[in-house]
């Protein structure tokens, strides 16, 4: 594999998890989904190719190191989705309950 080509890789899979930190941002959990299944093949592309040339190892630990970065922000950003909604939950419950109580008594 020519260096252009890992290179080109390289550039793919960062563009792949803008993407995919953009998809998970919005809430567009199905293209999200593909987005990752792109990532996940792009990286066994580059990783396979770099087993054949032991020069650019270097290469691939910093890539493994972005694209763990990624996977940590997409995980935090879920986390936070997910506390908001339930926080929101919460309240509208709390709220219909707080309006029912008269009409109960």
């Amino acid at each position: 594999m020519t260096c252009t080509t890992l290179e080109k890789q390289n550039v793919d899979l960062v563009s792949l998890n803008q993407a995919l930190k953009d998809c998970v941002a919005t809430q567009d959990i199905e293209k999200a989904i593909g987005l990752a299944i792109q990532r996940q093949k792009a990286l066994i592309e580059i990783f396979e190719a770099a087993e054949n040339n032991p020069s650019k190892l270097e290469n691939l630990e910093k890539l493994a190191t972005e694209t763990l970065e990624c996977l940590s922000q997409e995980k935090i950003l879920l986390r936070a989705q997910s506390s908001k909604k339930r926080n929101d939950f919460l309240l509208r419950k709390s709220a219909i309950q707080a309006y029912m109580a008269p009409i109960a008594a």
